[in-house]
């Protein structure tokens, strides 16, 4: 018994020693599976990675940087749970809805949730709402269970410095690799199909630009009185 703790005790430190890199390995394998599941092909997922490899290391890229913010806490694996879960039920709902619609999973679906019980016959049946529901639920369940229950670690937990690493990897790193990645053409900044776009680039990155890109921003000086005072002058 006491070989076997210690042989759990050495794992858990080679892992913890080593975690960026398993974190990038955890990444890719979330990356594949969403994509997976999105094109509904093993074979079109492979594919996706073979051709568009700068592509998909980009996209892993991004589940990488969210993966750092487990190192805020001491419920780390937890966290990574939390998170790995929460990008492969974003892919899980574009895989179902690419099943029903040709439009992808984007940002603005999410404002449409109220709306979700009137559309249920156009998405799933009735029995595939509660099965659905039920899945849902017994997932939350499980990560409240983790999270209480779970391991800690045993380290000490920087917050300071561990909370400014994964914010600095969020708000440096990732928009100076997004912008080489779009000057080098790896990357667009505009859809002229939004499900073509989403099969070059992947549904991590097209998501997040649907998220982050909601729109034209508001004109400078744009006001009800300069609207008013142009349709004056005009006569309108």
């Amino acid at each position: 018994m006491v070989r076997i703790k210690q042989h759990k005790k050495e794992i858990i430190a080679f892992l913890n020693r080593y975690s960026i890199l398993f974190h990038v390995i955890l990444a890719c394998g979330i990356c594949f599976v969403i994509e997976w599941v999105s094109r509904h092909s093993f074979l079109e997922a492979c594919a996706f990675v073979v051709d568009r490899n700068l592509v998909f290391l980009y996209n892993a890229f991004l589940v990488w940087a969210t993966l750092m913010f487990a190192y805020i806490v001491k419920r780390r694996m937890a966290a990574r749970v939390f998170i790995s879960a929460f990008w492969l039920f974003l892919g899980v709902v574009n895989g179902i809805i690419l099943a029903n619609r040709v439009s992808p999973f984007g940002w603005t679906d999410l404002t449409m949730v109220g709306d979700l019980l009137t559309m249920k016959s156009s998405y799933f049946t009735d029995w595939q709402a509660v099965i659905a529901i039920v899945l849902v639920a017994a997932m939350c369940l499980g990560l409240a269970v983790l999270w209480v229950k779970g391991p800690k670690y045993q380290g000490k937990t920087h917050r300071v410095s561990g909370a400014f690493l994964a914010v600095a990897v969020i708000a440096l790193v990732v928009p100076g690799v997004t912008d080489a990645a779009k000057s080098s053409n790896v990357l667009t900044e505009y859809f002229s199909n939004l499900a073509q776009g989403y099969k070059d680039y992947g549904f991590v990155y097209s998501f997040t630009s649907s998220a982050l890109d909601t729109g034209m921003s508001e004109p400078e000086g744009y006001s009800e009185d300069t609207i008013a005072e142009i349709l004056q002058n005009t006569g309108e």
